[in-house]
């Protein structure tokens, strides 16, 4: 989980995948840039269906793990490497999917509001999650925050 909580972080900033708790802040802003109603819904739509999918992909990538240490647990004829080798790229894959996700979402988003815009939104959301990890912390730690906001219980590595 140490490892992949700077990776998801730093990849999930330009997303803007929290939407809640943020609504009216994130809409006046994105009406700011002149957008329409339905842009803003647009932009929305991405964030969801960008978290949505991420959750998704953070949970296979917790069955995966499970599995690995499963396999790795001693037995009569010992781990089964190639086994291990497939769920390895197994997660590897899930990894693969959750960048690609992340760049689909930052690309539809640069195209709605602009480079300009884009920069300032960015900028906003990157304080919105400093904001949201430091009153986690305060409130139960990182794992409250995690829970909170990716819907993520436990490690993910």
């Amino acid at each position: 989980m140490k490892r992949l909580i700077p990776v998801v972080f730093a990849l999930l900033i330009p997303v803007a995948i929290f939407a809640q708790g943020r609504k009216t802040d994130e809409n006046s802003l994105l009406q700011g840039f002149g957008l329409s109603d339905a842009q803003v819904t647009q932009v929305q739509t991405i964030e969801m269906a960008t978290r949505d999918t991420l959750r998704a992909d953070i949970t296979h990538i917790r069955l995966v793990r499970a599995q690995i240490a499963e396999a790795l647990l001693p037995s009569a004829s010992g781990p089964d490497a190639k086994a291990i080798d497939a769920l390895i790229e197994m997660k590897g894959q899930f990894r693969i999917d959750i960048d690609k996700q992340i760049m689909s979402a930052r690309l539809q988003l640069l195209k709605i509001m602009g480079d300009g815009n884009f920069a300032k939104y960015e900028r906003f959301v990157r304080d919105e999650l400093r904001h949201r990890f430091e009153e986690g912390r305060r409130m139960g730690g990182e794992s409250g925050f995690m829970q909170e906001r990716f819907g993520m219980q436990g490690d993910a590595r």
